[in-house]
């Protein structure tokens, strides 16, 4: 009798307990048993279909994905080991999905699988095309206000939530929220500046968090970009952090002067020597009030980027998100609450982080009444905007997507100089877009409307898992 036949009359609790007890002792043999139970617990169709890819890597010789697994469970403490499976796996996959149809029956519409969530707009950097620069620095969101939205979130079944800035490691409340919800995975982005070595063991004993550290290459690109002498600091955050036992990751935001460095080769073999788990490429885009198109990735850049993580996906054993190259694996812009959206520290709840529009505050609304605007409703009603997945985003993909929602819906703009993607810079970004179109439409016919040898990976086959959306510090 085969593993999956012994297990089929397994009630869900049951099931739970086994994964638990299998965790502590970690082998091939046990990883792939880990998938068949999995499925126990679920009857939706995609994450069926992320497991399947996940035991279909594993079981193929050579492939990262194996090693991968294996030095997570053995990096990680015992303890950690069952805190990650209950928040991040049962909590925010299993049960949240079971609680996310039950609301899409009673509502209409499905709630999002991540929340991104700046608590403060307070930073010690002041980085060059940071998205956040056309923000006021207000003081940020009241404790009382972030429970009242992850209760809320816990509710509808959301449990994985991306805490962006600003500086997160400034927002004085943030160990606390980690503490006051062990049933929720977070996942905090820094600029790596703070980190210490005693927050670094203070994140391993809470269990519920990993940290993506933001880096934009070496020390001459990342200096460049966020100021002197920050480089050597994120390498000791690293070594906090591994030290430590943290699971984490690193983020690049990805501009025509650092593309060749960030997706190389040697750079990701350098992070993986670091301990880094995941890599996250985004890529800039002007949004800021203060825009350069010109640092914008070229077509070609940009299509390079995609070969690179194609390459490293069936070669590192890491998980990688390419947020815009990624768009095939998701079905285009996942905005708008379709997969994510966020909240910023104004309260504002924005579609996406990189749209800074808003109907709604969530000082005044509910969640569930700011996911069902007329704004997100919207963008959900045109979603995927573009058939070419390659060109997900109504931004910089199909701008005259994001004018036509503006001028349906009337959102506010979030920050002064938020409008300017639309208006002063509306011919530039409708020029950007009609240069990747002509190029990615060439690709989308020729790699994926005929069957394709590129193959999912770590990452675009638990795309949910994968670092789970957007770039901040």
């Amino acid at each position: 009798m085969n593993f999956s036949e012994q297990i089929k009359d397994l009630t869900g609790q049951q099931v739970s307990r086994m994964i638990v007890e299998l965790l502590s002792r970690v082998s091939d043999e046990r990883l792939i048993q880990l998938t068949y139970l999995g499925e126990k617990l679920t009857s939706d169709y995609e994450i069926l279909g992320a497991i399947k890819g996940v035991r279909n890597m594993l079981e193929t010789p050579g492939h990262p994905s194996k090693k991968l697994f294996r030095e997570v469970l053995e990096y990680l403490p015992p303890k950690n080991r069952t805190i990650v499976f209950n928040t991040l796996f049962h909590n925010a996959w299993f049960m949240g999905n079971r609680k996310r149809d039950q609301f899409e029956k009673e509502h209409g519409f499905r709630p999002p699988f991540v929340m991104i969530l700046s608590p403060t707009w307070q930073c010690n950097l002041r980085c060059a095309g940071c998205y956040t620069l056309g923000y006021q620095r207000y003081p940020g969101l009241p404790y009382d206000l972030i429970k009242r939205i992850l209760r809320e979130c816990m509710d509808i079944g959301l449990h994985f939530i991306t805490v962006l800035g600003g500086e997160p490691f400034m927002y004085p409340h943030l160990f606390q929220m980690i503490e006051d919800h062990p049933q929720i995975f977070f996942q905090v982005y820094t600029n790596g500046t703070l980190m210490t070595r005693e927050k670094a063991e203070r994140i391993r004993d809470l269990g519920n968090a990993m940290v993506v550290v933001s880096c934009e290459g070496y020390e001459e690109e990342t200096d460049k970009w966020r100021g002197p002498g920050v480089y050597k600091k994120i390498m000791e955050a690293m070594d906090h952090l591994r030290e430590a036992h943290v699971l984490f990751g690193s983020s690049a935001t990805v501009t025509k002067d650092n593309v060749q460095v960030v997706s190389s080769e040697k750079w990701v073999d350098h992070l993986l020597k670091k301990g880094i788990i995941a890599q996250n490429y985004f890529l800039y885009i002007p949004v800021n009030g203060q825009g350069d198109i010109n640092l914008m990735v070229t077509p070609e850049q940009r299509d390079h980027l995609r070969k690179q993580v194609i390459k490293f996906r069936r070669t590192k054993p890491m998980f990688i998100l390419d947020f815009w190259n990624d768009g095939p694996h998701v079905r285009g812009c996942i905005a708008g609450g379709r997969r994510y959206f966020h909240i910023n520290a104004n309260g504002d709840v924005e579609p996406c982080v990189y749209t800074h529009v808003a109907m709604d505050n969530i000082k005044n609304v509910s969640l569930a009444e700011a996911l069902d605007s007329p704004l997100f409703r919207a963008i959900r009603r045109r979603q995927p905007h573009n058939e070419n997945h390659l060109r997900p985003c109504m931004i910089i993909d199909n701008p005259e997507r994001l004018r036509e929602i503006i001028e349906e819906t009337h959102p506010y703009f979030t920050h002064p100089g938020a409008e300017e993607v639309v208006t002063t810079m509306k011919e530039e970004m409708d020029a950007y877009a009609a240069r990747f179109a002509v190029y990615a439409d060439k690709v989308w016919r020729e790699e994926y409307l005929k069957p394709s040898t590129i193959s999912t990976s770590c990452a675009s086959s638990s795309i949910g898992v994968s670092m789970a959306m957007k770039s901040g510090s």
